[in-house]
Parts: C-alpha cells; structure tokens; sequence
C-alpha cells in the first residue's frame, strides 16, 4: 500500500514507495492489442529524483533550482535553492523541457551544435528549447519520459547533480 506523500520536498527524509502493478494488465493486453502500456513518470518519482539530486548540491555547496518534467514537458517537481538566482528557476524548466523533447542531453545538443553535427537553429524551434549544459533525459524501460533540469552551477557541475538525481530511479519498486 503506498504511503500519502508530504507536498514538502525534505531531502532527508525517504519517501516510502510500494508501487503496485496491476496482475490483470497483461490479461487485458492480451485480450485487446489496442491497449498500450508505456511507463510513465510519477509526482512520487519526481519527488525521489530532486531529493537525490539536492542531496548532490548541498554535498558541494551549490545553489540551484531542479526542476522535473514529465513526457508532455509539464512540470512534475520543482525546488529552488534559497540562494539560487531567480533566473536559475527559469533555466532549470528549459534545460529539462529540452533534454526530454530531444531525447538527449542538453551538452550534447550544445556541443553538436558547436561543432556543426546539429544546425544552429533547433534553439527555434519552440520557446522553451535551452541548449546549455544541465539538461538529462529521464528513462525508464528504455523510454524517456521525461527530463531533469539543473541550474545555477557551472554547466558540467548542473550535469553531476541532475545524474546523480537519475540514480534515485535505479532503487525504486515501480
């Protein structure tokens, strides 16, 4: 049975996670192929995934926002360091929208696009694209469903605190 979640994103305290599959899922699957079973990202595995990482960012003094979102680019979870700049919430948002809607790192994005492999102008292609390092895509099972986004760091400083974040999915029953 899953345990009601505090609205309080507490970096110390586990948040207790017993996801329970369906055993009827693959008798439906099997009786109707138009059903289709993707993994999602939940609010409580967002919530696991920002604890992880600020644990990373006060392991190292730095001052940032994370944000989580989810396969469609909404946010799921979003925490701002009290001494993180106010442009740091907004740069978190992008950095993560990005690296989900291209299914790929933010850094990589950005070093194609140094090094001409990517062209110059898939920063146009929607408002909220951020091609600076920070960005990770979320995968579960093989399907990105989701990003995480860091900033207020140096570049590759955002990149160590959003993976490190990504290692709370590795213990999660889900």
């Amino acid at each position: 049975m899953s345990k009601v979640l505090s609205p309080v994103c507490n970096p110390i305290a586990p948040i207790d996670h017993d996801f329970i599959a369906d055993p009827n899922l693959a008798a439906m699957q099997a009786a109707n192929p138009l059903v289709v079973n993707i993994p999602i990202l939940t609010g409580a595995m967002a919530h696991s995934i920002i604890n992880a990482a600020v644990i990373e960012a006060n392991k190292n003094q730095f001052k940032v926002s994370i944000t989580i979102v989810d396969r469609s680019g909404q946010t799921l979870a979003m925490l701002r360091d009290h001494q993180a700049g106010v442009h740091t919430i907004r740069s978190s948002y992008k950095k993560a929208y990005t690296a989900n809607s291209q299914k790929r790192e933010t850094a990589v994005i950005a070093q194609g696009v140094k090094d001409g492999s990517i062209g110059a102008d898939v920063r146009y292609l929607d408002e909220n694209m951020l091609i600076l390092a920070g960005g990770v895509q979320i995968y579960i099972d093989g399907v990105v469903v989701g990003g995480i986004g860091v900033g207020g760091a140096h570049g590759s400083e955002d990149v160590q605190i959003a993976k490190a974040g990504l290692k709370a999915l590795s213990v999660l029953k889900y």
